[in-house]
């Protein structure tokens, strides 16, 4: 499957596993009109959606920079064509891309717990990514980027990073960014 075709798949997938429901501080480019009810009613409830968003590779500089390192080839072609709000995609929640010039809101998604900043990402760990079921960070493992510009995702259990400041248990979970777009595309959540 080609690299776009399996982005585009992936994103669909957002509104087959996720309930899409917004808050009401969420950028108004990804919210959907609201609804009326049978009733006559609006529904209580904000919706969004993924919106394709085009935007240059020059604008994750300043990220790059923070980080180390730059993210894996199909993850980085995903956040400059893509933007969306946290997703739960039922094997992890993906950190919120939202609509912005320059990733101010993915930065702050990455680095918003400092303790798992600051433990993971010097170890060339970044996290893009959190457990559906716990606060396990999920990360790239930078250290084992391939040539191809592709890594290991790597799960870390928290409670060692929060309460010890240390690395502790963590696992690989998918030994490439494409294995876990495919594995969330395949889910079948009946």
């Amino acid at each position: 499957m080609s690299d776009q075709k399996l982005l585009q798949q992936f994103v669909e997938s957002f509104q087959r596993l996720d309930d899409m429901i917004a808050s009401d501080d969420a950028p108004p480019e990804l919210l959907v009109e609201q609804e009326v009810d049978e009733w006559d009613h609006w529904r209580d409830e904000l919706k969004w959606q993924p919106k394709r968003i085009e935007t240059s590779v020059e604008t994750l500089t300043p990220l790059y920079s923070r980080m180390g390192g730059a993210f894996p080839l199909l993850y980085e072609q995903l956040l400059l064509s893509f933007r969306w709000l946290e997703v739960d995609l039922k094997l992890i929640r993906l950190f919120a891309n939202p609509p912005d010039p320059d990733f101010t809101g993915l930065t702050t998604e990455i680095f918003q717990d400092r303790i798992i900043a600051d433990t993971l990402i010097p170890a060339g760990f970044i996290p893009f990514a959190r457990s559906s079921i716990n606060y396990d960070p999920i990360c790239f493992d930078l250290n084992a980027m391939t040539s191809q510009r592709d890594c290991p995702i790597l799960q870390f259990e928290h409670e060692a990073i929060l309460c010890d400041f240390k690395i502790g248990k963590h696992w690989q979970r998918w030994a490439s960014v494409r294995d876990l777009m495919s594995d969330v595309i395949f889910l079948d959540c009946e």
